[in-house]
């Protein structure tokens, strides 16, 4: 009885020991096989991230430090920072979105979500009653590349100062606002009593890639994103899936994805449905251009309209510039200006202007990216629009305003 005890005994140790080799077999296999994944996947966020800081025409640290303009500038370094921290946006109804409030040494934004616009250091004239000016347009408009006093409304605000013209200008433009997205702003100022002298809106570049974007013009950009958080609430596959995209996107494989998936999008051939988006684009731009007119003499203020200068409307391109040429962007945008240009009688009787072509001929650099010029270019860009401005708007009388 003794020794089958002992036997069973003996049977349990063996059977245990077994168990416990196979066991630690077990976790020792499992810990190499995690530890060698956790290194793979160490190493290629490493590689990642190297391949992604390499990127050509990508926005990131030092981005406009990078530029001939403004590489040996003293403040660049501390403008980088204050641009990356004023793209945090909160939620507008019918817009979408503004800029959160920002206090720096070259960048301010009010509580509104308005650029700072700088007024002249004298500004001129008596009159009891200054010229309202409202200013709209993308970041181009907004100001993204340059300092405070040198975005367009803070120059032309400088340039009417100089001529003596007494004024008060507002900066509306905002990051990627396509058009329409302008005139629903403007909308929403009218209704609320806030009715300007004059209205100048400086367009052409969102227009044109909203539209690409789309495949269908007249939208804002990444439409697909509202479409999508429209639904979060409702459906949790949704919710997955923008779970998934976020959480992928704070690794450098996830935003390297991103970068090669948006590159290869773009240079997919245009969709037969693409064939007529260069003129949808003039179109659907040509249509708001009779709305806001017939807004301006309900209300009676005066609209211009501009249609702005991009990389692709440069013939000598520097060796940085050249950096952000891309297609087919730029295929479309010129596809867009052609048509444009044939239907000038359609634009004649309103106060539009082609500034495309303003640096055709320049041999200097003068592009910062895609459509985002230096302080130089812009002053130049605000005295075209100053003197336009000039010729269509007289002086404000002195004294009260008028009823």
């Amino acid at each position: 009885m003794a020794s089958k005890n002992n036997l069973e005994q003996q049977s349990w140790r063996l059977l245990i020991k077994k168990s416990a080799r196979a066991c630690g077999l077990f976790l020792k296999t499992s810990w190499l096989i995690i530890g060698a994944t956790l290194l793979l996947l160490l190493f290629l966020e490493v590689t990642c991230g190297l391949v992604y800081h390499l990127l050509p025409a990508k926005s990131g640290p030092e981005y406009f430090q990078k530029s001939e303009s403004y590489k040996n500038s003293p403040w660049a370094r501390d403008y980088d920072r204050e641009l990356f921290a004023s793209y945090n946006t909160s939620w507008r109804p019918y817009v979408y979105w503004r800029r959160t409030p920002l206090q720096g040494k070259h960048i301010n934004v009010d509580a509104q979500g308005r650029r700072y616009t700088v007024p002249p250091a004298k500004n001129a004239g008596n009159a009891a009653r200054k010229l309202k000016i409202f200013m709209f347009g993308g970041s181009t408009l907004w100001g993204e590349g340059v300092r405070d006093r040198y975005t367009l409304p803070s120059l032309v605000w400088q340039d009417l100062a100089a001529r003596q013209i007494s004024a008060e200008i507002t900066n509306f433009g905002e990051v990627a606002y396509v058009n329409t997205q302008e005139l629903i702003d403007l909308i929403q100022q009218l209704e609320r009593g806030n009715v300007p002298d004059v209205v100048i809106f400086y367009d052409g570049y969102n227009d044109v890639y909203a539209a690409l974007q789309n495949q269908s013009a007249g939208y804002t950009q990444f439409e697909w994103k509202r479409e999508l958080e429209y639904n979060i609430s409702t459906r949790y596959r949704k919710l997955k899936k923008v779970f998934w995209l976020n959480t992928l996107d704070r690794f450098y494989l996830g935003k390297l994805i991103r970068y090669f998936s948006n590159k290869l999008s773009y240079e997919r051939p245009f969709s037969q449905k693409s064939n007529s988006l260069k003129e949808d684009i003039v179109e659907v731009y040509l249509n708001n251009i009779k709305i806001i007119t017939a807004l301006g003499k309900a209300y009676g203020f005066v609209p211009l309209f501009y249609w702005q200068p991009v990389i692709y409307t440069k013939n000598n391109l520097t060796p940085f510039e050249k950096t952000y040429a891309t297609e087919p962007l730029g295929t479309l945008y010129r596809q867009a200006n052609t048509v444009l240009q044939a239907n000038q009688q359609k634009f004649a009787p309103y106060h539009f202007f082609d500034i495309s072509g303003i640096f055709a001929g320049d041999n200097h650099e003068v592009y910062l990216d895609f459509c985002h010029v230096n302080e130089d270019a812009n002053q130049i860009i605000a005295h075209r629009i100053s003197a336009d401005l000039l010729k269509i708007i007289p002086p404000p009388p002195s004294g009260p305003a008028a009823p």
